[in-house]
């Protein structure tokens, strides 16, 4: 799938932000495209202790309907004073997640712009298990 309609996609997820006890929800959509060429969307959730980023939340929606490969993810935010979409890269947390949930999405596309993208592995230096010291 193209990364403008991925975006385009997660553009539209922020349509439905809300303020909820003072806190932000869903002012960062994200979209993944599962290695099966499913659609999954999530919208980040702001909470006190913990939160949930809108990668992770996209992720669950994959992860419940029983898939952990993806081939593409993106997630965007829209600047409320001018209206600009920027494309976020994923936080580290976000990263480590998408890692973890199956080891063959180090080779997923993370799309960072419209023309711009990398694959998680690339970001995620020095995420193999390092050799012991030497005795």
């Amino acid at each position: 799938m193209g990364k403008t309609v991925l975006i385009d996609r997660a553009t539209n997820l922020i349509n439905v932000r809300r303020t909820h006890d003072g806190r932000v929800h869903g002012d960062v959509g994200a979209v993944v495209l599962s290695a099966n060429g499913n659609v999954y969307d999530g919208v980040c959730v702001d909470t006190p202790s913990w939160g949930l980023c809108a990668e992770r939340s996209a992720l669950a929606a994959m992860i419940t309907a029983g898939e952990y490969r993806f081939h593409q993810i993106v997630a965007v935010w829209r600047n409320e004073g001018t209206g600009e979409i920027h494309v976020l890269p994923p936080c580290g947390v976000c990263r480590e997640f998408m890692r973890q949930i199956d080891g063959d999405n180090l080779t997923a596309e993370v799309i960072l712009g419209q023309d711009r993208s990398l694959p998680l592995g690339d970001l995620l230096p020095e995420h193999a298990w390092p050799p012991p010291l030497p005795r």
